[in-house]
């Protein structure tokens, strides 16, 4: 907005001067009034002004986008109109008649100027009244997505991503621009090269766009891709997945169960075995477990302590090889961790895939090397009695380590 300066008025300013003679003494000066003219009519007197003017025009606000354009830029707008309230738009790209009714809409009642084309500074506002999160939706190919962050007011898009995938979220465009990610529970998942992230728990995820410097517009390209050559059963620190369900600890026992045999069918129900781990130990009591095809599921379930505590899913242990109900073995790699180790791996591959990552244990019967979450879970992989060497293969994974 225009700004105006005004400088004071000049002041005329008479001044009585005292001259000195030549021999000193002083000589008087009479300043002599102005004739003054009587007038029966009424008089205006006024003093002369003279008034400088200083303007300062800020630079316009770029159009981001006109009727015909199709982009990604006009997608965003759309969405960010619909968010508004300002028209019931396909976000589709298309900035056809219906959006050009949409941004007069909102040109109209925020204060900018009604031209049917979206500046810079709409985009900014409509970005920092929207509550809503933008939802990216995964496919085969990389998808670009436009925004606009400010600092302390971060731009978020919601993704649903499966368990076993990659996300990678690349900044084309925006300077002193960052992005992490964000799992369902809020909590920062880690990346490497800072923008490939796995995904260890089916759900939603969040984008988070932002800056520490001025406000900007921005530019991402986000692909997805699944973790290749994925076994069929998947063992991470907080649980288990098969195929895109994800059982993390604390599952509830009986619907597992019963998703467990829908998912491998051949009469299984009819083939696995339920136990009494028999342990004893505080909080223990009434953990028992079923084995299926390999793989031990174990359950808290009620004590003499807790009678009502409900039969939640507490660990599971791959002790393979295994067979599936027609006594057919399974292929190798059915149920291994995110990086792909599974039972039958040695030592030397654990190491050469975790690095410092994991680090070696024992208790009084077995030895192990465990692999910790930043969250305190973890992943141990057994070796047995003896102390391991290289070419020690892993005999059993299990979600938690013993003693």
């Amino acid at each position: 907005m225009p700004r105006t300066i005004r400088k004071p008025a000049l002041m005329m300013v008479t001044l009585a001067l005292v001259a000195t003679s030549c021999d000193g003494g002083t000589a008087e000066t009479t300043t002599t009034a102005p004739a003054t003219t009587t007038s029966t009519a009424p008089q205006t007197t006024t003093t002369p002004t003279t008034e400088a003017t200083t303007t300062t025009t800020l630079p316009p606000s770029p159009v981001l986008a006109t009727e015909g354009d199709q982009s990604e830029t006009v997608a965003a707008i759309q969405f960010l109109l619909g968010c508004g309230g300002y028209g019931n738009l396909t976000v589709d790209g298309e900035f056809g008649p219906a959006t050009t009714t949409a941004v007069e809409a909102a040109q109209t009642p925020l204060g900018f100027d009604v031209t049917g084309e979206p500046t810079e500074d709409l985009f900014a506002l409509l970005s920092r009244t929207c509550n809503e999160d933008r939802r990216i939706e995964p496919g085969e190919d990389p998808v670009t997505v436009v925004g606009h962050t400010a600092a302390g007011e971060p731009e978020e898009f919601a993704v649903s991503l499966l368990f076993g995938s990659t996300l990678t979220v690349r900044v084309v465009s925006g300077e002193g621009v960052s992005a992490i990610v964000r799992d369902a529970a809020g909590a920062p998942l880690e990346s490497e090269d800072g923008t490939t992230f796995a995904i260890a728990v089916s759900g939603d995820h969040t984008i988070e766009v932002s800056t520490a410097g001025d406000p900007t517009l921005f530019t991402l390209e986000v692909g997805f891709a699944s973790i290749a050559e994925a076994g069929d059963w998947i063992i991470t620190t907080d649980g288990i997945a098969y195929g895109d369900t994800q059982f993390v600890l604390g599952t509830a026992a009986a619907p597992m169960i019963d998703k467990i045999f829908e998912f491998l069918g051949h009469g299984v129900r009819d083939e696995y075995d339920e136990f009494d781990t028999g342990w004893e130990a505080p909080g223990q009591e009434g953990f028992r477990g079923i084995f299926i095809e390999g793989i031990a599921f174990l359950f808290y379930g009620p004590n003499d302590d807790d009678p009502d505590r409900p039969e939640t899913f507490a660990r599971v242990r791959y002790v393979g090889p295994s067979f599936d109900a027609n006594g057919d073995p399974r292929p190798a790699g059915y149920v291994q961790t995110l990086s792909g180790i599974t039972v039958g791996h040695t030592l030397a591959d654990l190491q050469d895939t975790y690095g410092t990552q994991v680090r070696a244990g024992s208790n009084s019967e077995e030895h192990y090397y465990r692999y910790g979450a930043a969250d305190g879970s973890e992943v141990c992989f057994y070796f047995g009695e003896d102390e391991p060497e290289d070419d020690s293969p892993i005999l059993e994974i299990s979600t938690e380590c013993r003693g």
